[in-house]
């Protein structure tokens, strides 16, 4: 147990607070940002685009972040980005135009897309080989319960104690993620040790290169399918009478979103169990059957309830789906980690990229029925990438 000498049960402890506290802002501010930027005088056009702002800034700010992690070390990288986020919250309450809302959005993207490759980095330095799978899917799953709890307080926080005081509470919680990761030790440069105490070679740089092509393949297609659900449910909802306004369909595309993060919790787990057992297809055989089954529930749509049948069986692709993605970034060579992990993270902005406006185009001509099929590509697209970079998982 080479790698929890490295971190001990409260280092580990210590990196879970981090990584639920500084992946929570994001999904707290996914449905304040827009009506924040009106709130200070922004277009409706311009409230858009300053939403929008942070994942185009991500984008070259995430391969710069994987350079940091792979060369200035995973504890720095954390501190700074979780330093560099809670800095930017208090920033965003002392805004007063739109376009100093816009800048500090850029200026957030910049710091947050720091803190999932050092963390998940941190992981793979920090967790024995043999485990790996199963403490990728652990952390991803408190991960996936930050989001989840993100995204449904961040409207309501706003609603009840206004835009200032919910941006200065999400502060406090990444000051807290900050605190934790101030005490955990850098593990860039420590050596892995094998159980025989040799030190375990380090994977080629093409063979590093093929697992972060797998990464970011599996996430993408994964996203895509977010995407189409995100940019194309809440109009194909109100076209087709199930939801009476646009407000109610955002309601419950929210509601299908939050369920279905809450349905892969135990998925996350199962697969990474299945990837230390070296089966890392039989679970996500399993997970795309229950999505597909889901997509045929959802085409069949005929009141609001039933989307809570569509959102439980679709939830298990998506823990099964982005472990098997962290897996193969995780296990790319040590100098090479933060790297692979920033593409990870780069291809699932691309997938909501693809996937919102392919939603739209879809929820247009067909309806619930384009949106099921949008999210039958995906699981099929996630289902192939697996299978083509199965001998990736197994190294």
């Amino acid at each position: 147990m080479a790698g929890m000498a490295r971190l001990g049960i409260p280092g580990l402890a210590l990196l879970a607070v981090a990584g639920f506290a500084g992946l929570m802002d994001t999904a707290f501010l996914l449905g304040v940002i827009s009506a924040y930027a009106e709130h200070l005088g922004a277009s409706k056009a311009e409230a858009g685009f300053i939403a929008g702002l942070y994942s185009m800034v991500a984008i070259p700010a995430s391969a710069l972040a994987g350079l940091i992690v792979d060369k200035v070390g995973r504890k720095r990288a954390l501190s700074l980005g979780l330093a560099w986020d809670t800095a930017s919250l208090v920033l965003y309450s002392l805004a007063s135009t739109p376009t100093q809302l816009a800048v500090v959005r850029g200026l957030h993207a910049v710091g947050g897309s720091l803190v999932y490759p050092a963390l998940f980095a941190m992981v793979g330095d920090a967790i024995p080989r043999s485990r790996i799978g199963f403490g990728s899917g652990t952390y991803l799953a408190i991960i996936g319960a930050s989001v989840a709890l993100g995204s449904y307080m961040g409207g309501r926080v706003a609603e009840a104690l206004g835009f200032d005081a919910a941006l200065m509470m999400l502060a406090a919680v990444l000051a807290i993620g900050f605190m934790a990761s101030l005490p955990l030790p850098e593990t860039l440069a420590a050596k892995r040790v094998s159980s025989s105490g040799g030190e375990v070679e380090i994977d080629s740089a093409r063979g590093d290169v093929r697992k972060a092509l797998g990464a970011a393949a599996i996430i993408a297609s994964l996203y895509i399918g977010f995407g189409v659900i995100v940019g194309g449910l809440p109009t194909s909802l109100t076209g087709e009478g199930i939801a009476a306004s646009e407000e109610a369909s955002a309601g419950l595309t929210g509601m299908t979103i939050g369920l279905a993060t809450l349905a892969s919790l135990p998925a996350f787990l199962a697969a990474g169990r299945a990837l230390d057992a070296r089966k890392p297809l039989k679970p996500l055989t399993l997970a795309a059957a229950l999505a597909v089954i889901g997509a045929y529930a959802l085409a069949s749509l005929e009141s609001p309830q039933s989307l809570a049948i569509f959102a439980i069986l679709y939830g298990p692709i998506i823990g099964v789906g982005m472990t098997s993605s962290t897996y193969l970034a995780v296990t790319a060579g040590a100098s090479r980690r933060g790297k692979a992990l920033a593409a990870q993270q780069i291809a699932n902005i691309l997938g909501i990229a693809v996937g919102a406006p392919l939603g739209g185009i879809l929820s247009q001509e067909l309806g619930l029925d384009g949106i099921a099929l949008g999210v039958v590509l995906s699981v099929l697209l996630v289902l192939a990438s697996a299978v083509i970079f199965r001998g990736m998982m197994l190294k």
